[in-house]
């Protein structure tokens, strides 16, 4: 398993549309339709990390990529079974986690909100039990552990929004130990969380019993200097 983080940085049109013709046309034109740059950034550069891994750790061409989706929207590269990523972002940062069985990987960027109505609508009772214990002064922070956990979870299952959030709970004892439980049985699954950068929650799922301890973080612009110059040489 590997986990790696990018911070994303502005790039100019042009230099969005250079980057592009190494991508499918499904994803040029997704990226098109963005009127945002920022998002047009952040999802150009999340195709370019899973293609550069992909070619170093499968050893093919960007011509050889072919990505799909399950039934329910989770993305998978075709003909490599064995090689599982997953994708999420928030604020500056875009992170990736990639395994060889399925997982999850959730951050999210803290804003002060109405967490107490968001976890009453979404969360079960333990869950927000845990957010507002009276032993703690930190329940936003505890909202958005239960939060990208949660989320970390449903992405690693792969079944979209098909799995309320409120259709399981996450479990954290007094040792911090993290487990699931849906339908009265706890699940095979591990998390983890991370302190990626302050004022950052950011959680990994996985059906593996370890899960890395390691953040590899990649400086944008180097990652697409050589993911282009891997696509020259090819």
């Amino acid at each position: 398993m590997e986990i790696y983080a990018v911070k994303i940085m502005d790039i100019s049109e042009e230099f969005i549309e250079k980057i592009s013709f190494f991508i499918s046309e499904d994803k040029r034109f997704k990226i098109n339709r963005f009127i945002n740059r920022q998002d047009k950034i952040r999802t150009l550069i999340g195709d370019v990390l899973v293609r550069f891994t992909a070619m170093e750790k499968l050893k093919i061409n960007n011509d050889s990529i072919t990505f799909n989706k399950n039934d329910y929207g989770k993305p998978f590269l075709k003909d490599y079974p064995k090689f599982k990523f997953n994708i999420s972002h928030s604020g500056d940062f875009l992170v990736c986690a990639f395994d060889d069985t399925e997982i999850g990987i959730d951050i999210e960027q803290i804003n002060q909100i109405d967490y107490r109505e968001i976890a009453n609508s979404f969360f079960s009772e333990s869950e927000v039990d845990y957010i507002l214990d009276k032993d703690s002064n930190d329940a936003l922070s505890r909202f958005y552990d239960i939060w990208t956990l949660k989320e970390s979870y449903v992405k690693c299952c792969g079944l979209g929004v098909t799995m309320p959030l409120e259709s399981f709970s996450i479990c954290i004892n007094e040792h911090d130990n993290i487990g699931v439980v849906a339908n009265n049985h706890w699940k095979s699954y591990s998390f983890k969380r991370f302190d990626i950068s302050e004022g950052y929650k950011m959680s990994v799922c996985s059906v593996n019993k370890e899960i890395s301890e390691e953040i590899t973080f990649i400086d944008q612009n180097t990652l697409i200097e050589d993911f282009i110059f891997q696509n020259s040489i090819t």
